[in-house]
């Protein structure tokens, strides 16, 4: 992983250099990262569309030939066959992308070892940086940013950063497509995890640096975006 984190962490690095600004760096890097894992992003949410666009026929012949796991079988490999899924599909894209998203964390959340490397002057330059209401990009963004009276209890909450963060999650999750007429179980559980991971998202806000939360603040922003295109009814820009 921290070779990963070594190329990334360079990136990061190389773009701070042109535009001497954390912040904005920040901002740019996440662009540059989602646009390199694109193609792999786009495979695997053709693959849950397809794989909601079916779920019907799925259950259909499930509830079939529950009695027969062997015709059952052969009828869903028919049905991936005319459908051409393939119900791995989905699977390697995210199996591709986690080791690059791990060091794309691990660069974001060490920038002494990976980004300003042996430049502990230039790390505590570029990171104590006061960007928007931030005022340090190396510690979390809590209230106490935005506010600076208050009980202390209050100003240890999670900043703007991470509320926001948590809410563009929630979108993102909630815009995921869903198996219509599937698996109800499943979509139970889909619902619930849109509502959790968010609030973990909040969570880890009081944790994670501010750096790492406008990563994946802006990161969330061009995935709704993605996802609003992917969804557009023009067969030219699903396939």
């Amino acid at each position: 992983m921290s070779i990963f984190a070594q190329v990334f962490g360079y990136l990061l690095g190389l773009i701070y250099g042109i535009v001497n600004d954390y912040g904005i760096a920040i901002i740019i890097f996440t662009l540059i990262s989602k646009l390199l894992l694109m193609p792999f992003t786009i495979k695997q949410m053709k693959s849950s569309k397809a794989m909601a666009d079916i779920q019907p026929k799925m259950k259909e012949i499930q509830e079939k030939y529950k009695d027969n796991k062997e015709k059952q079988n052969q009828m869903l490999v028919e049905l991936y066959k005319e459908h051409k899924y393939n119900p791995l599909s989905g699977c390697l894209p995210l199996l591709i992308q986690f080791p690059i998203i791990i060091g794309l964390f691990t660069a974001l959340r060490e920038p002494g070892t990976y980004v300003f490397i042996n430049n502990p002057e230039l790390l505590a330059s570029a990171t104590s940086e006061t960007f928007l209401w931030m005022k340090n990009l190396s510690l979390p963004d809590l209230m106490s940013n935005v506010l600076s009276i208050g009980p202390e209890w209050f100003l240890g909450l999670p900043g703007l950063m991470p509320i926001l963060s948590a809410a563009l999650t929630y979108v993102q999750m909630s815009s995921t497509p869903t198996p219509s007429g599937g698996n109800d179980a499943m979509n139970s559980q889909m619902k619930i995890m849109g509502i959790i991971f968010p609030v973990m998202i909040l969570f880890w806000g009081t944790s994670m640096s501010a750096g790492l939360m406008l990563y994946w603040t802006v990161g969330s922003i061009f995935q709704i975006v993605q996802q609003y295109v992917m969804k557009r009814p023009s067969k030219e820009v699903i396939k």
